[in-house]
């Protein structure tokens, strides 16, 4: 028998979720009875599910489907022995079937055995129309991110609240006017800094994959803001992106952003991304964030891919910065693998200006980039293949050639490079030329290995482990 909790949908009230193997089961096969909630009124909005669709899979095989209804008993009959898992989402039939409550449960079917699960959910972020009380949500779509980025639009924070994707989610029809969630639109060409809205909660990607892509604007303006989030003061985990772009980007002069976020005041971790972006742009660009701030910390994730600078800028002080994990790092850096491929210009330094600066992890640094891990000679600027884990630092109004901006070498070390994006590749210390100080690399082994021992030894029991793919490429044990 195994018991799962799940936070209940309605009422306040928090109740087991449980599956209790019962006798009295005819015939060689077992059954289960799904027991739903009853018609009781949901909190937010005064919604009310009054419809449940059930599954039930043994391994990744769907085995049936039924629809139930308040108060009422599913029955699942004749199946064979082995460990199940229950899904059930929760329809509000007044409102055209909106689904406003998700959960699972897993129970282990014996022959001649009856099991009854009683059945809690958890609220989807699709049902509020004001800021929720829930503590947990689950995301099921892309109407649900569309959600909640008109939430936290509108001054939800989330803090305090775990959001959940439950399925992966395709972002492709909302592609032509997608803005990161938190970012108010401006009528110029700025971040807007002032009215830009933070997230604060923490959103748990659980292992599945949000895609989306990059359109041009057609507002007139030369700006491109992307990202799944601006500004993150809380956790993004556990969650893989897939980003690429369409469309001619090249005259988006100030387009800029990460592939996550642009601004990390919290936590990364645990994530993949997948980019496949071209632009043009004397601003920044970046693999997970476009600045990570001094609270800010990425550790335990992966980039890889394409992400190419087509613009050819010439203007006083250090612009387009791009990096595969941090355009700019102010924060903490740790256990991260760049196998990204950066293409830009050609550098300039003409000793007044400093333009189209790339680095593996991160273009400027001034924060701690520790047990970083990157793809040997994936820099390629103008033809010219470069290895170096980070060029300069963040010497604001005073950057304007390499020689004065020297990131300090105290702050980077056990990084390294290597030579075939493998999980069985060897890892090379890096150099003075290559990190600014010569690196000893604090694990040994394969990059598998190495990636695997800082999460062993890490007090933060929520890294997830790394393994080979399905396709023999490194992933995470999600």
């Amino acid at each position: 028998m195994k018991k799962f909790i799940f936070p209940a949908l309605f009422a306040f009230l928090f109740v087991f979720a449980s599956c209790m193997n019962m006798s009295g089961s005819s015939g060689e096969g077992g059954s289960v009875r799904v027991v739903l909630p009853g018609s009781a009124r949901y909190s937010f909005s005064q919604d009310k599910a009054d419809k449940f669709v059930v599954t039930i899979s043994l391994g990744s095989k769907l085995v049936d489907t039924k629809t139930g209804f308040s108060g009422g008993v599913i029955e699942f009959d004749e199946l064979n022995p082995g460990d199940y898992t229950i899904e059930a989402k929760a329809f509000d039939s007044n409102e055209g079937d909106l689904v406003v409550g998700w959960g699972t449960a897993e129970t282990t079917v014996n022959a001649g055995e009856s099991t009854d699960c009683s059945l809690s959910l958890q609220p989807v972020v699709s049902a509020f129309d004001s800021a929720p009380s829930y503590k947990k949500l689950v995301v099921l779509s892309s109407a649900d991110m569309v959600k909640l980025c008109e939430l936290v639009n509108a001054g939800s924070d989330f803090e305090g609240i775990t959001i959940t994707l439950v399925d992966d989610v395709d972002l492709a029809d909302y592609a032509d006017d997608w803005q990161p969630i938190g970012f108010i639109k401006s009528t110029e060409d700025s971040d807007a800094d002032s009215n830009n809205m933070p997230f604060r909660g923490t959103f748990n990607g659980n292992g599945k994959t949000i895609s989306y892509e990059i359109k041009k604007r057609e507002d007139g303006l030369a700006s491109q803001v992307f990202g799944l989030f601006f500004d993150n003061y809380g956790t993004i985990e556990n969650l893989v992106v897939n980003q690429t772009y369409s469309g001619d980007l090249s005259d988006r002069m100030l387009s800029r952003g990460g592939m996550i976020c642009a601004y990390n005041y919290g936590n990364i971790k645990n994530c993949i991304v997948m980019a496949d972006i071209a632009i043009g742009t004397r601003s920044d660009t970046a693999g997970i964030c476009k600045v990570n701030t001094e609270s800010g910390k990425v550790v335990n994730c992966f980039v890889t891919g394409n992400i190419e600078n087509q613009l050819d800028a010439n203007w006083r002080g250090s612009y387009q910065k791009t990096g595969g994990i941090c355009a700019i790092n102010y924060g903490t850096v740790e256990n991260v693998v760049s196998a990204v491929n950066i293409k830009t210009k050609s550098l300039i330094d003409n000793k007044e200006r400093l333009n189209n600066i790339a680095a593996a992890i991160a273009a400027r640094t001034d924060g701690y980039l520790s047990n970083c891990y990157w793809l040997k000679d994936s820099i390629n600027q103008d033809g010219n293949l470069k290895n170096h884990i980070a060029y300069v630092n963040n010497k604001i109004g005073e950057c304007y050639t390499e020689e004065n901006c020297i990131p300090d070498p105290s702050k980077i070390t056990g990084c390294g490079y290597f030579d075939t994006n493998s999980p069985s590749a060897s890892v090379t210390a890096g150099t003075t030329s290559e990190c600014k100080s010569a690196q000893t690399l604090a694990y040994s082994g394969t990059l598998l290995e190495m990636l695997n021992a800082y999460v062993s030894a890490s007090s933060d029991s929520g890294l997830k482990r790394w393994t080979a793919g399905a396709d023999g490429s490194l992933a995470l044990d999600f």
